[in-house]
């Protein structure tokens, strides 16, 4: 298999992470806020089971295939950079740590939904709300981590070292985003703004790393012409 192959099919990972993540969204119900009462959220469990743990699946399947692409990612700068090592480590760390506290924070909800059956006693109500407001406070660092992937890789795309300049100007502002919903969800005393932000932040992170996988479908970037010059190369 030659080296246009293995970049599409990379390529191809990133086109189906994105594809996975929409789909989560689509699938999986409005979740009540961190501070509705633990009746409430375990009615919400109770209720959308199905829905929880299939939205669940399909994000855990999505970290998976977006693993793949980062490394993808890894490849090509390394290339690009000519051994510089600029953004290349910013994007494999930060691309892996998202991935690593994303699949993380679908844990609590999990259990949950597959262990929670209409809790009666005050102690399991705390549980809940425990095991809920984990899952809801990894919003913070999810948006500062994805933010930090969006300006590491859109600075590459800038520096024409990826894909193209105008994907790396839509990476900032998803770096923007990325941002706002995190430091949001630390000072935020609305829970539905933080949860309006999060899902803003996820379908503009997917539909980049869709723009962005098509492109490197269309024209890997083996066949570049001329590569760019490292950050700090001489």
């Amino acid at each position: 298999m030659n080296e246009r192959t293995w970049e599409r099919m990379g390529a191809v990972s990133g086109l189906t992470a994105a594809a996975l993540l929409v789909a989560a969204f689509v699938v999986a119900p409005g979740a009540p806020g961190l501070d509705a009462r633990p009746i409430i959220i375990a009615r919400y469990l109770d209720e959308h089971r199905v829905e929880v743990l299939a939205a669940s699946m399909l994000i855990t399947l999505a970290v998976v295939a977006f693993l793949w692409f980062v490394a993808h990612l890894r490849h090509v700068l390394q290339r690009a950079e000519g051994g510089a090592e600029a953004f290349s480590p910013v994007v494999l760390v930060s691309g892996v740590s998202l991935a690593t506290v994303c699949a993380l924070s679908m844990v609590p909800l999990m259990a949950l939904a597959k262990l929670t059956a209409r809790p009666t006693a005050l102690g399991e109500f705390e549980a809940v709300r425990v095991l809920y407001g984990m899952h809801q406070l990894s919003l913070g660092p999810i948006g500062l981590l994805t933010a930090l992937f969006a300006v590491s890789t859109g600075a590459a795309m800038v520096r024409r070292e990826l894909a193209g300049p105008w994907l790396g100007l839509l990476g900032m502002v998803v770096a923007v985003i990325g941002l706002v919903t995190g430091i949001g969800s630390f000072l935020a005393t609305s829970s539905g703004i933080v949860m309006l932000l999060a899902y803003a932040m996820g379908i503009a992170f997917a539909l980049w790393i869709a723009a962005t996988s098509v492109i490197m479908i269309l024209h890997p970037e083996v066949e570049r012409i001329t590569a760019a010059h490292g950050v700090f190369a001489r």
